[in-house]
């Protein structure tokens, strides 16, 4: 019997063309490992379960089992699941999942993750009515949203990696009381609210997760905070912060090299600095400003490159 079965449609998508398939994967589905089922149309309905299976990849799926109840009891034994497409309101409630990559291509209202055991979770959602997740061992998370949506997550003591991508990062970040635990804390965001940026600035990040040793930040986010950015305020020292990667925009160079010096101040222990700045500064420009950062702090190794949307960032220096 095969441990691992890739299923794969063709044709109209309409369910009687799965029949043969279908019957492939019931006739040997009790002793299978690893399953891959790609553009189909299946109904849940006389699914057998499926003990041994322990990793499932669902991708374009129509599933005529929106609140994943079926799928739920037929693979007890699950600890990977990757699901590239759309259900409503899907529940997961697995005890054994490990690892969770859920991409949501339509308007999805409600998504329930309860898995005791998930360790890494990867979250892309357009516009999500709410999300709930208790997972307790989370260790690694990934959120991808683009609108504000109600979100619950009970306590993440265990959460050392967080990499989020939304408009509302300070509604996120807020939801992320144990922020202490966070060693990895990354911000690819394309764009934001300024509303909400009004309100995070990048004291308050780096104070929300005082022991995150490694902080990547996007464009839009230094941005935002050259905005509002003001000196003064508390003399709080990040102590545990080590590295700092940051995609610059430079409108104005005194206040660029105020943020830097100001994060220069805070985070003590702060050994790496990995500046990239945007190809439209006039070299002129780049150029005083790395020599005036360099200058202003040795103990910092500084890295330096340029980045440019729709392009690989590209590094001209590995330690300075």
């Amino acid at each position: 019997m095969p441990e691992l079965l890739r299923v794969m449609g063709y044709g109209d998508g309409r369910r009687n063309c799965w029949e043969k398939e279908m019957w492939v994967l019931w006739r040997v589905g009790h002793n299978l490992h690893k399953l891959v089922l790609k553009n189909a149309w299946l109904s849940a309905d006389g699914l057998n379960a499926m003990p041994t299976l322990t990793d499932l990849t669902l991708e374009f799926i129509k599933l005529d089992d929106e609140d994943l109840g079926k799928v739920n009891s037929c693979f007890p034994s699950l600890q990977i699941l990757n699901r590239v497409g759309g259900l409503k309101e899907p529940k997961i409630r697995l005890l054994h999942l490990r690892e969770c990559r859920w991409t949501v291509s339509n308007a999805l209202l409600s998504l329930t993750i309860l898995a005791p055991n998930l360790i890494k979770l990867k979250l892309e959602c357009i516009k999500p009515g709410s999300l709930f997740i208790d997972a307790p061992l989370l260790s690694d998370f990934h959120l991808s949203i683009e609108k504000a949506c109600n979100l619950v997550v009970k306590d993440f003591h265990d959460l050392k990696t967080l990499r989020v991508e939304s408009p509302y990062l300070c509604t996120l970040f807020g939801q992320f009381r144990h922020g202490r635990s966070i060693r990895n804390l990354t911000d690819v965001s394309k764009w934001a609210e300024s509303a909400e940026m009004a309100n995070f600035n990048l004291e308050r990040l780096l104070v929300a997760f005082p022991n995150a040793q490694y902080v990547t930040l996007g464009p839009v986010f230094w941005l935002e905070a050259g905005t509002c950015f003001h000196t003064g305020g508390s003399e709080v020292s990040v102590v545990r912060t080590k590295e700092i990667t940051a995609h610059l925009f430079v409108k104005d160079v005194e206040i660029t090299l105020s943020l830097i010096f100001f994060v220069l101040e805070r985070c003590a222990k702060l050994t790496d600095m990995a500046l990239l700045i945007h190809r439209a500064v006039e070299s002129s420009v780049a150029s005083d400003l790395m020599s005036r950062c360099t200058a202003r702090s040795a103990r910092v190794r500084w890295r330096w490159g340029f980045w440019k949307e729709g392009m690989k960032d590209a590094w001209v220096s590995d330690g300075i």
